[in-house]
C-alpha cells in the first residue's frame, strides 16, 4: 500500500487498549474528509472500513489471530491520504479448552462422545511447542486424563488439540453415564491454564413447547425393566417401563397439546441398585408460537377474500379472529396446542353463516415456523345472463336474488341480493351459500318479469329471456286525422337511441306495430323530419296500444299584413323560414292575408317584402293556430296603390287646410247681413 502522511487533523482512540485474540475493540477518532472514506489498519493491514459521519469516526473490529505483543493501530483518510499517529494495542496469550457441543436448549445424553479441543492464541516466533495435558471430572468425583501432549502454534500464534471424552482419556471407568456437570481443566506442568465444563443429560433438551417429543435416553443399566417417570408440581405424567438393551434405556414422551407450561422433572429408577449419581433430571415445557396461515377456497378452488377465521383452541375459547386478504389467507400467530379452525362468510350485509370448520389440528406438529391450513368452504357462484328473445344482451336490469339461509347464531336468516346486469348484460353473484334454494327474479322498472328457482350445489349458470310484445301505435294529427307518412321511432329507454331504434312508417292509415321486448319505450313521431310528439310508455302487455295526437302538427299561421291605418296591404310577400330552410312564400290578397297551413309546431322566422324591398322580420314560436298581424307603419294603402305615409299625411294636412278654408269663405257669405238702422 502506497505511503501515507501523518496528519495532526487525523487522531485515533481505543478501548480497550490490550487483550486476546477475539477481543471486540471500539474505535473512535476523526478524519480530514467529511463524510469521508476511512479505514482502519491493525500492523498496516486493512482490518475495517466505513464512511464518517461529518469529520467524526465510531467503529469496531475484531481482533484476529496474531501472535502476542504491541501492534500498531492507525486510522486512515483514504481521500486524503492522511493517516493518525498510530496506537498500540497488546494483544495477550489466552490459553482455552471446551467441549463441542448443541445449541441451546439441545444438549448431550447419556453416552455421548463428546468432542474436547484445547487452543492457545497470541503465542509468539520463539515459543511455538506448548506441552499440555487435559483432566475430566465426572460428577461422581472421577478424574481422567488424556495423555501428555503437544500444542504446537502457527506463525500467527495459533495452535490447538482435539480429545474425545471418553475415548481419549485414561483411567478405565471414565464415561458419560452420570447425568450432571462435568469439569474440564487444561493444565501445562503443574500450572492449571484453563478450565471449561459440559453437560450430560438424560433428554436432549433442556427445553420444550407442546407437541415435541422429549427423548429420553440413560446407559449403564442391568438386563430387565426399568422405571422411567415424568412429573409436574408432584403429579406423574408420563410413566414407562421399558427393557434394557445392551445396557440403554429408552423412552419418549410427545408433550400433548394441553400440558401445563412450567418445569418437569424425569427419573429413571435402576434395579436392583441405584446408580452412584441419581438419573434425575429437569426439563421446562415452554409458550411456543407459530404463524398459522388459514387458507379459504370455494368448491371452484378459488380463493376467497373476506372470510373470518375463528381460531378455537383445545379448552374452548377463541384465541385469534382474523379476516382473509386477497389471496384468501388469513394469518394468526398462535401458540402452539391443539385447534380447530371456523370459517364465517356474509353472502350479503346480514349476519354471517358458518361455511367451513376443520377437525382438530395440532399446531406445530411439524415443528416449523409457519403452519398452513386449507378450508374448502361450500360456497358457489351463481351467474345470470339476461337476454332479449333476439339473443342480445340486455344491460342495466336488476336481477334480485331471494334465499334464507341458518345464521352463525342457528336461526334462519331470510335475504335478497341485488345486481344490476352489466353492459354485457350478466349479473355475477359469488360465493353463495350452498344447498339452499334461491328465487331469482329479472326485474325492470319495478316489474319482475321472469322467474327462477335454483338449488345451488355447484357454480352455475342461469339464463332468464325477457318476453316480447306486440306494439300497436296509431298516429293522429290535432284534428283527429290518421296522420299519414309520419315517421315514428321506438327506443328503450336504458338503451337510449343509438343503433336500437326501430322505425316505420304511417303510410295512409297512420298505423305501425312493432314487436318489441318487455321494457320502457321512447316513442317519437316525426312529419317532414321535425319531431311532432314524444310519448314513453311501459310495455308489460301483450298486446299494448298507444294513441298519440301530434297536437303540433297541421297547424296554420295566418300572417296579417297591415298598413299605417290598419288596412290589409295586398301583394305583400310573406316568407317563413325554419331552421335556416325556407318552407313557404305567399303573397297576401287584397285583405292583406296569407295563410300557411300543415305546419309543424316550433320556431320560425315570418320575413315580409313589400315591392321587392324588406319590411319586417318576426319569431314566432307556433304551438297552436296562430294569426301574426305585421304592421308596415312606412306606408299607407289607398284603394291597393301604396303611398308612403309621411307623404300621406302632408297630402292629408293639406287637404284639410283647404277644406277649412273654404268653409270659412262659403261661411261668410251665406251668412246674413246685420240690419242697419
Amino acid at each position: 500500500m502506497p505511503a501515507s502522511r501523518v496528519s495532526a487533523e487525523v487522531t485515533i482512540r481505543l478501548s480497550p487498549t490490550e487483550g486476546p485474540v477475539g477481543t471486540l475493540v471500539s474505535v473512535t477518532g476523526q478524519i480530514n474528509t467529511i463524510n469521508g472514506s476511512y479505514s482502519i489498519l491493525f500492523d498496516n493491514s486493512p482490518v475495517k472500513n466505513g464512511s464518517s459521519t461529518l469529520n467524526n469516526v465510531s467503529d469496531t473490529f475484531t481482533v484476529e489471530n496474531t501472535t502476542s505483543g504491541n501492534h500498531e493501530v492507525r486510522l486512515l483518510d483514504i481521500l486524503n491520504g492522511t493517516e493518525s499517529s498510530p496506537l498500540n494495542f497488546i494483544v495477550q496469550r489466552e490459553y482455552v479448552i471446551k467441549a463441542i457441543t448443541p445449541e441451546e436448549p439441545k444438549q448431550l445424553q447419556e453416552g455421548a462422545n463428546v468432542n474436547i479441543l484445547a487452543l492457545i492464541t497470541g503465542g509468539n516466533a520463539s515459543e511455538t511447542l506448548f506441552h499440555v495435558s487435559i483432566t475430566v471430572e465426572d460428577p461422581a468425583n472421577g478424574t481422567y486424563s488424556s495423555a501428555d501432549d503437544l500444542i504446537i502454534a502457527d506463525a500467527n500464534g495459533y495452535g490447538n488439540l482435539s480429545k474425545v471424552y471418553p475415548t481419549d482419556f485414561n483411567g478405565g471407568n471414565q464415561t458419560t453415564s452420570f447425568v450432571g456437570l462435568y469439569q474440564m481443566t487444561l493444565s501445562s506442568g503443574n500450572d492449571t491454564i484453563a478450565t471449561g465444563s459440559f453437560r450430560i443429560g438424560l433428554t436432549n433438551a433442556t427445553e420444550y413447547h407442546r407437541f415435541q417429543t422429549v427423548d429420553i435416553k440413560a446407559i449403564n443399566y442391568t438386563s430387565g425393566q426399568h422405571t422411567v417417570k415424568i412429573t409436574y408440581d408432584g403429579e406423574t405424567v408420563f410413566e414407562s417401563a421399558p427393557n434394557a438393551s445392551d445396557g440403554m434405556i429408552i423412552a419418549n414422551w410427545t408433550i400433548p397439546a394441553n400440558a401445563s407450561l412450567g418445569v418437569y422433572t424425569v427419573t429413571i429408577q435402576r434395579k436392583p441398585l441405584p446408580k452412584l449419581v441419581p438419573d434425575i433430571q429437569n426439563f421446562t415445557v415452554v409458550s411456543k408460537s407459530f404463524t398459522c396461515e388459514v387458507r379459504t377456497l370455494n368448491l371452484d378452488n378459488e380463493p376467497i377474500e373476506g372470510v373470518q377465521i375463528e381460531a378455537n383452541n383445545i379448552t374452548g375459547p377463541v384465541e385469534g379472529v382474523k379476516v382473509t386478504n386477497d389471496e384468501g389467507i388469513a394469518s394468526l400467530y398462535l401458540e402452539a396446542t391443539n385447534y380447530t379452525f371456523v370459517a364465517y362468510w356474509s353472502a350479503s350485509p346480514a349476519l354471517p353463516a358458518r361455511v367451513g370448520e376443520t377437525p382438530w389440528i395440532n399446531l406445530a406438529s411439524n415443528l416449523t415456523d409457519t403452519q398452513a391450513v386449507n378450508i374448502t368452504c361450500p360456497l358457489a357462484h351463481i351467474k345470470v345472463a339476461v337476454k332479449d328473445y333476439e339473443g342480445t344482451s340486455m344491460p342495466y336490469v336488476e336481477v334480485h336474488v331471494n334465499f334464507t339461509y341458518i345464521g352463525r347464531l342457528d336461526y334462519a336468516i331470510s335475504d335478497s341480493v341485488l345486481i344490476e346486469t352489466d353492459p354485457n348484460g350478466i349479473s355475477e353473484f359469488r360465493n353463495m351459500y350452498t344447498n339452499i334454494e334461491y328465487t331469482i327474479q329479472a326485474i325492470r322498472y319495478d316489474h319482475a318479469f321472469e322467474t327462477a328457482v335454483l338449488n345451488l350445489t355447484s357454480t352455475r349458470w342461469l339464463n332468464l329471456t325477457a318476453p316480447t310484445y306486440r306494439l300497436v301505435i296509431n298516429v293522429f294529427d290535432r284534428i283527429g286525422w290518421p296522420l299519414q307518412d309520419a315517421q315514428v321511432k321506438v327506443y328503450e329507454w336504458s338503451i337510449g337511441l343509438g343503433d336500437q331504434a326501430l322505425e316505420k312508417n304511417t303510410g295512409a292509415s297512420g298505423q305501425v306495430d312493432f314487436n318489441s321486448t318487455f321494457g320502457k319505450y321512447v316513442v317519437s313521431v316525426y312529419k317532414n323530419s321535425y319531431l311532432v310528439n314524444k310519448t314513453t310508455l311501459l310495455l308489460k302487455e301483450q298486446p299494448t296500444t298507444l294513441t298519440i295526437h301530434c297536437k303540433l302538427y297541421s297547424l296554420t299561421l295566418d300572417v296579417a299584413v297591415v298598413d299605417y291605418l290598419g288596412q290589409g296591404i295586398p301583394n305583400a310577400n310573406v316568407t317563413i323560414e325554419r331552421e335556416g330552410v325556407v318552407l313557404s312564400s305567399l303573397n297576401t290578397g287584397g285583405n292583406g292575408l296569407a295563410r300557411f297551413t300543415e305546419l309543424v309546431g316550433g320556431k320560425y322566422k315570418v320575413y315580409v317584402h313589400i315591392g321587392g324591398k324588406p319590411q319586417e322580420i318576426t319569431i314566432v314560436d307556433l304551438q297552436e293556430p296562430t294569426t301574426l298581424t305585421t304592421r308596415i307603419a312606412e306606408v299607407v294603402s289607398i284603394a291597393g296603390l301604396l303611398t308612403e305615409t309621411s307623404s300621406f299625411l302632408t297630402i292629408s294636412l293639406t287637404l284639410l287646410v283647404i277644406a277649412i278654408f273654404l268653409s270659412v269663405l262659403v261661411y261668410r257669405r251665406l251668412r246674413p247681413s246685420p240690419d242697419k238702422e
